[in-house]
């Protein structure tokens, strides 16, 4: 009988287990960020469970089958929406009014003196005016006269000026509101300011609401609050932090939580999925560096990322907007004339779905997902227009037309 080597079988052990736990240490070291950059058709489609993906196909079919113009003014009248913009111009601040028609196309309404004035220049901020839930209220700032105006919203989309009240800070720019409780973001004086809505549309001021950010010159772009309300999230390009505050009972806020960013110039943002937040990071606007990062806000307040920031490869992607079941979100890439698009999978992870979801006229400076989750319109700051969009599957967009005319400080988008 051959005598057994086991000096050879020890090698021979040392080496297999060498390689299996190389393969180990390598899966392991596949970050998680770098599994998941870019999604694919399959992932999106969700096993056909996917509801934003549904409404794409039935209301591109509904809109194919009005074939005339009786048959498109018709459905307008029986399902009316609107879509309102800032003008921020020096002298008298207006809001522009616009009726969707059921085709998606934009015609103006009208326009409402807002109470205050603009500053002539655009804002670079997300949410410089807003409505409510129902649609009820719209609310605007003044970043020229220091103030936050709201507005009683009529079925005709048209407006009434219900009260205008000084945001206890300089150069308000954006705004958010949860139940009958709006907050300002001030960017002039790096604070935030809450005010209690009354039954008429008066802001009353909520004592101990008035709050700093996490410095001076933070260069703050957007507050939100989250879907519960339990905190409010503010964006900082300057310092490229994320700053939260948690609610107290009375409308009032606890002192800022700072937590750094994933990715450099975090600007605008949107929530999905009603957990995560989808915020853009501008990388201050050099040229193919612009990425996403998803987060989800822990029980402290505290943003945690979930796979990192994502490039689309574009140039200052700003402001983002999201589908109404958070598949999906939209960024407008403002130094690269296009909209970027983002699937969100369950778990709030972020994949690229498009880098260039379509092209727009010059200088995106804002965009919105209609209610009926189909059409979309993004403001043009250099072109002075609002493209018409509508939404197309796999996160696709298919432009309409556009509307022109706008003043070029035009600002902010706001849509029922």
């Amino acid at each position: 009988m051959k005598k057994f080597n086991f000096s050879a079988l020890s090698v021979i052990m040392l080496v297999i287990f060498s390689v299996i736990s190389c393969t180990k240490n390598t899966d392991k070291n596949i970050t998680k960020p770098e599994q998941q950059k870019v999604a694919t058709n399959e992932m999106i489609g969700e096993n056909g469970a996917n509801p934003d993906e549904s409404i794409v196909a039935s209301l591109s079919a509904d809109t194919r089958n009005l074939t005339s113009a009786a048959d498109r003014h018709s459905k307008n009248d029986r399902d009316r929406h609107f879509l309102y913009t800032e003008t921020n111009n020096a002298w008298t601040n207006e809001i522009m009014i616009y009726r969707i028609n059921s085709d998606g196309a934009l015609h103006l309404n009208g326009t409402t003196a807002s109470g205050g004035k603009g500053t002539g220049a655009g804002l670079g901020s997300q949410g410089a005016l807003i409505l409510d839930n129902d649609h009820e209220w719209l609310f605007a700032v003044n970043a020229g006269s220091n103030s936050v105006s709201s507005f009683r919203v009529h079925d005709d989309g048209s407006l009434t000026l219900a009260h205008t009240e000084s945001c206890r800070g300089k150069t308000p720019v954006s705004l958010s509101v949860h139940e009958n409780i709006l907050y300002v973001l001030n960017t002039g004086s790096d604070n935030i300011h809450g005010f209690r809505i009354d039954d008429d549309g008066r802001l009353i001021h909520i004592e101990g609401s008035t709050k700093s950010l996490s410095g001076a010159g933070v260069n703050a772009p957007q507050i939100s609050f989250t879907p519960n309300g339990n905190w409010l999230i503010v964006t900082e390009k300057a310092t490229n932090n994320l700053v939260s505050f948690k609610l107290k009972n009375n409308g009032a806020v606890w002192p800022a939580l700072v937590t750094a960013s994933t990715g450099a110039t975090p600007f605008g943002f949107e929530f999905a999925r009603d957990n995560f937040i989808v915020v853009s990071n501008a990388a201050g606007g050099a040229a193919g560096a612009g990425s996403a990062t998803s987060y989800v806000i822990g029980a402290n307040g505290k943003p945690q990322d979930i796979n990192g920031a994502i490039p689309n490869h574009e140039a200052a992607p700003c402001w983002v907007a999201v589908t109404r079941f958070g598949r999906f979100a939209f960024l407008t890439n403002t130094a690269s004339n296009s909209v970027s698009s983002y699937y969100v999978a369950p778990d709030g992870s972020l994949y690229l779905a498009h880098e260039v979801a379509a092209s727009t006229d010059g200088g995106p400076v804002d965009i919105v997902v209609a209610k009926n989750n189909y059409d979309v319109f993004v403001l043009n700051g250099k072109a002075k227009t609002i493209g018409e969009y509508h939404r197309t599957i796999f996160g696709g967009l298919a432009p309409t037309g556009s509307v022109g005319g706008l003043p070029a400080p035009a600002t902010g988008l706001a849509t029922y």
